[in-house]
This record gives structure tokens, sequence and C-alpha cells, in this order.
């Protein structure tokens, strides 16, 4: 219930700073606004302002938003007038971004060390020599501070630039620092075994594809999350911030491990050893137990405990002046937007899967996953699906944003408007997109929750 109100009120806020872009730059520019509506359907709250006659909506079903314009005091405008206005939504979500950014640059705020793990037999990591207690010091010669700037790092070369090669600055202790390069196709041979892994993966979750690698953070247990009601975890007993040493008796430093041998007990008990105390190591001490758990198959047949986990690692604090973290947050908008356009440009030419593309469903796990973590990873959701908005109305499909600019940039070169025939059919050929896109978003979320 609680992921459902998180989901509604991320769209709302959202949609708002959208609408709210349009209605200041109409009302920069003179034009006529008649209503401001958050949501479709039937009218649930109304409110109209005195002065200019606008009426504020807010509609029974809230997954969008529109601004009702005067068409003859829009269509009277200079074409710049109105291609401001249409581009005006985008920006604010942009804006947005941006500001939220600043505000979690600005903010103290405790992330993993980036220091690795010891890498699995095999991987690209280990084969480049990498051993636990490597700190990396920076990606390609950006110099990285946390393991969640690594990651950040690693996902723009990954997704964005689908780079094959990746160099990591490195310095173990207090050793001097190496260079380390970690090919992702070596030798230019075609890719497989753990190579094809991580290039296969990284375009659904760069944090996955950073494990395929082998770049894992040096964790001295497994930590427990969050639990699920009336999951084996709550039925065993588990609670938020217990770690788990062991699994059946061997020790276990990374969640991928827990989960692997969760996944492969085929429904038996499995015994945990679990320290609800800030002990270090593997090894059993005062206040660990013994707990005994049997998985549960989900509906995708694949075993579960019901709890998230994740690696018990050291953080370091980690917080930049008001000028940094402005010019961060800045920054970032613009390397996340730029990297999602990348990433739809790599979709239409095959590199990427369609099957990554996500829809309502997985946007409100995400929501109800991040405002339950704290108000920090609820703004950086917020900010991140701004940007995707912005993305996807600046597509160049009609009945979107983009699709208007690209009516405009033919009027510009051709100094006159498209027919009235020609643009209607165009809303046609954007109206079956839409579904089209919306079909494939829903269908990836019932896919992922059938495990298909």
């Amino acid at each position: 219930m609680m992921t459902l109100v998180y989901f509604l009120l991320a769209i709302a806020i959202l949609v708002f700073v959208h609408e709210m872009g349009h209605f200041l730059a109409a009302r920069s520019c003179g034009v006529q606004v008649i209503r401001f509506s958050i949501g479709f359907g039937k009218e649930v709250l109304k409110w109209t302002q005195p002065k200019t006659g606008t009426e504020w909506v807010v509609a029974l079903v809230p997954l969008g938003g529109y601004v009702r314009m005067e068409d003859a005091s829009f269509d009277s405008k200079p074409l710049a007038a109105r291609s401001w206005i249409v581009f005006a939504g985008p920006l604010a979500n942009l804006i947005f971004a941006a500001v939220a950014y600043s505000f979690l640059f600005s903010a103290d705020r405790q992330e993993p060390q980036a220091v690795l793990g010891q890498p699995p037999v095999g991987s690209i990591a280990a084969a480049a020599g990498i051993i636990a207690g490597d700190q990396v010091v920076a990606v390609d010669g950006r110099l990285v501070r946390s393991f969640t700037e690594l990651r950040w790092r690693m996902a723009q070369a990954l997704v964005g630039e689908g780079s094959d090669q990746i160099e990591l600055s490195l310095q173990h202790r207090s050793s001097q620092v190496r260079e380390v390069r970690l090919n992702l196709r070596p030798g230019g041979r075609s890719e497989s075994g753990a190579e094809g892994a991580a290039k296969a993966s990284y375009a659904a979750d760069p944090a996955l594809a950073i494990a395929s690698i082998g770049l894992l953070p040096l964790s001295q247990s497994v930590k427990i999350l969050r639990i699920q009601e009336a999951s084996a975890a709550a039925d065993a007993g588990l609670r938020v911030g217990d770690r788990i040493l062991q699994v059946s008796g061997e020790p276990v430093f990374q969640p991928e491990t827990m989960i692997a041998r969760v996944q492969a007990s085929g429904g038996r008990p499995i015994e945990l050893i679990v320290s609800n105390t800030n002990s270090i190591g593997s090894t059993p001490s005062v206040g660990s137990e013994r707990v005994l758990i049997r998985p549960k198959p989900g509906a995708d047949g694949v075993y579960r405990i019901g709890a998230v986990v994740g690696a018990d690692v050291a953080t370091v604090e980690v917080s930049d002046d008001l000028v940094t973290a402005v010019s961060r947050g800045v920054s970032r908008t613009w390397e996340m937007t730029v990297l999602t356009f990348q990433a739809l440009g790599r979709m239409i030419v095959g590199e990427i899967s369609w099957r990554q593309i996500s829809g309502p469903v997985t946007i409100a796990d995400a929501a109800g996953q991040s405002a339950g973590s704290g108000l920090q990873p609820f703004i950086g959701f917020l900010a991140l699906i701004s940007i995707s908005i912005a993305v996807l109305n600046l597509l160049p499909i009609p009945m979107l944003d983009g699709g208007h600019l690209l009516y405009y940039l033919w009027e510009f070169v051709r100094g006159s408007p498209l027919s009235a025939e020609v643009q209607d059919a165009g809303r046609r050929m954007g109206v079956a997109l839409i579904i089209l896109l919306t079909t494939v978003a829903l269908f990836n979320d019932f896919s992922r929750l059938a495990g298909w």
C-alpha cells in the first residue's frame, strides 16, 4: 500500500513540475491558460483563480497532467514564443533534477568506501590482478571518493559509451598508485564467459555489471536491509540490521553469494549464523545465534527468504560545499540526460535490448524501496525519474513536446507550418507509438514479476 502511495506522490510532484514549466512560460509570453490539471478524468478538486480565470484541477487518474491554453492566444504568438512554451516543460524537469542533486551533494552522507573485495575466480577483475584491499582512486583518469562514485563512473563508461576497456587507478594500503586496465573484450575476440556476462548485463543494471566484472566492495558480512511481511525471514525472526556471517556452515561476505545459496536450496532448510551486534568477521561470537530458515518459492519458482540484503562495508563521509554541490548537481543532470539519450540510441541500433524499458510497476517498486530507505534515496529517485520524463518528452514523437518542437523546426526551415492534414496524421502516428512503448514497458514489468 505504501509503495502505491509513494509512487503516486512521486508522479504528482514530477507532473506538477513539468506542467508548471509550461504554465510559467505561457504566462511569461502573455498566453491565456484555461486549465492546469494534475491527472486525467473526473475532477476531484477544483479552484478557479479569480484574476486570470485559470482552473486549477486535481483529477481522478493521477498518471499525468496537462496545461490547456486558449488556442487563439497561443497560435498568435511568434514561433520563438511557442517553442519556448513547449520546451519549458522538459526544462523544468531538468532544473528540478539539478536542484535535487545539488541538495544531495551538499548534504553529509555516508557512502561505501571504494575499497574492493577479492574478485571471484575467473572474473575480469581477477584476471587483471585486482586483490582484496585495493582502493580505487580514479576511473579513466576521473577521481572517485567512494564506491557510489565508482559505480557512476563505470555506468557512464559501460552504458553511455559502450567501452571495451576501462582503466582503474588503484592503491593498496600505503603503496604507490598502479594502473590496471579491464579488458571487457580482450584482444578483440568475440565475447564469452565472464566478459560476455558483464557486457550483457550492463544495460539492465550497471551495479550488476560491475559485480559481473568482479568489482565488489570489501565486505565483512551480509547485512539485512529490509524484511518483507509474512516472509520466511520474518517467520524465522530475522531483523533489519542483523548480520549474516555464515550460510550452511560456509562464511559469506557478499550478498550475491548468499542469494545464490538460498536459490540453490530447493526449499530445503538452511542454517544461518546471525549476529545482531557490530562484530566483525565471519566467525560466530558472543551475540551470534543459529537460525534455521526455509526459503519459499516465488511466482517465478525462484526460492527466496523475503529479505533485502547488502554488503556490510566500511563507509566514508562525503559532502561538498554549496558552490561545488550546485556545480556537481548541474553536471550530474547533464551527464544523466546524455547517458539516457545514449542508452536510447543504442536500443534503436540493437546494442541494448528493449527489455530494459521500465513501466509503472517497476517505477512504483523503485519508489517504495527508495522512500523506505530514507529521504535522500527518495530525492535521488525523484531526480532520476524527472530526467527520464524530460528525455521522454523531448523525443521527436508527435503528441509529445519533442514532436511539437519538430513541427516548429519545419516551420522555421520552410517558413510556414505543416498542413492540418499532415499534423493530424502525425498525431495518429504519435498515439500509436506511445501505445506501443507503453505496451512494451508493461510487458517488461510483468515479465520481471513472472521471472521470464
